[in-house]
């Protein structure tokens, strides 16, 4: 009993840690102080496996912000995010799909990522979705469509997080795409 009352303490200290150093990542990269946010995001991303901290990292792969850009690495961290049921990074892969940015184009996977941003409610992912109207033939929009009801069941709900809650990730893009 000690032992699992030990735990949840120690448990409850990193996951206060984690959230202070999220919250300071971004507050850093708002601020432009892009290499204290890579300090703060990136052990986040990869040990604490957080969504948004990914997001954030795809998004400064993406312009060279605290890191070398990398289309790959954004790609990467976009996808890490995206499967946890993160709209903006969805929108994000699927555009890298569309533009062959870090991943090889693939028009019915950016269909498929898009839709799965729209059902989250993206507010870029329609007009995405639309860029791509005529440039699928129909047996290429049909299997783009089985693969957006796939990832739509694998991935359109948030992963609940470490405090048990899985709400939407509602957070607007523009907001998430500061400098």
């Amino acid at each position: 009993m000690k032992k699992l009352v030990a735990f949840a303490v120690f448990a409850a200290a990193l996951s206060s840690v984690a959230v202070a150093d999220f919250n300071s990542g971004v507050a850093a990269y708002m601020r432009g102080d892009y290499s204290t946010a890579a300090q703060q995001l990136i052990p986040l991303a990869e040990s604490a496996d957080d969504g948004l901290a990914q997001y954030f990292l795809g998004n400064m792969y993406a312009k060279g912000q605290g890191v070398d850009q990398s289309a790959e690495q954004a790609a990467k961290w976009y996808r890490s995010a995206a499967e946890k049921g993160i709209a903006p990074a969805q929108y994000r892969l699927g555009m890298a799909y569309r533009d062959g940015q870090g991943v090889p184009q693939d028009l019915e996977n950016a269909y498929a990522w898009l839709k799965v941003a729209d059902k989250l409610g993206s507010k870029l992912a329609p007009t995405a979705l639309t860029s791509l109207d005529g440039k699928l033939s129909p047996e290429e929009l049909a299997e783009a469509e089985k693969l957006a009801a796939e990832y739509t069941t694998r991935y359109g709900t948030p992963k609940k997080e470490a405090d048990g809650k899985s709400e939407p990730i509602k957070a607007d893009e523009a907001a998430l795409q500061q400098p």
